[in-house]
């Protein structure tokens, strides 16, 4: 069976599950207050997309959205990539999301560390399910290495690699500069990430090759909207 990664596993379990979830994810771990951004009426500074990211100010876990925030991916291209995601930091060096594309609720763990992210599980859970313990996930080994510095072209890691930097990306949410890319290349496949330091991922893109090459199959996951606590 050909290697098919980003949204095809997580797709393939949704097909296979035996329940639908509701599209909102709200978990009690992690929260789900605050005030919504949205392109039509977003907040922040101006200098957000602007202002370069230094690697020696930075801090790993500005690749995600803070405790208690919700991001909303616009899908494209497959029921299943339209995305609500959670996310808690419950103990000191772990975030948490909840991943639900509608079909299925995913959770990831991740293990932040200094110069990488490391994912120490990813699988899908009930929506009242609640986080493992910090004994628990300290017990587990690391499935992959999620992010890893420098943050420059040619820095690879778990068959992907940085393709881009500073790039423009537009999203419904806003349009972000100092964007960078990983990019992951199969036989008939090619997956991208876009990412932006404080928010993280804010694109995802999946291409497959189909039989006509003139018309690849694409799949697409972009940030709409974002609500931060208070």
């Amino acid at each position: 069976m050909k290697r098919i990664s980003i949204f095809f596993p997580i797709l393939l379990i949704a097909l296979i599950a035996s329940g639908c979830t509701n599209k909102t994810t709200s978990l009690n771990n992690s929260g789900n207050s605050g005030e919504s951004t949205n392109p039509n009426g977003q907040k922040g500074n101006a200098e957000e997309s602007t202002k370069k990211p230094d690697q020696n100010e930075q801090t790993l876990l500005d690749y995600f959205l803070p405790a208690g925030s919700n991001a909303q991916f616009k899908g494209e291209g497959n029921e299943f990539a339209e995305l609500d995601i959670d996310f808690a930091h419950p103990y000191q060096d772990y975030v948490i999301l909840h991943e639900n594309n509608g079909g299925t609720l995913i959770r990831h763990i991740y293990r932040i560390e200094k110069d990488q992210i490391l994912t120490m599980e990813q699988k899908a859970v009930d929506l009242n399910e609640d986080f493992p313990s910090l004994q628990e996930i300290e017990a587990m080994e690391p499935i992959s290495v999620y992010l890893k510095k420098p943050f420059e072209v040619g820095t690879t890691f778990d068959g992907w690699e940085i393709v881009q930097t500073d790039v423009t990306v537009e999203t419904p949410y806003k349009t972000f500069d100092h964007a960078f890319v990983i990019e992951e290349k199969g036989d008939d496949f090619i997956n991208r990430k876009y990412f932006v330091e404080g928010f993280g991922e804010v694109k995802r893109e999946a291409i497959m090759e189909t039989v006509n090459e003139d018309e690849d199959f694409i799949v697409t996951s972009t940030l709409e909207s974002v609500t931060k606590p208070e």
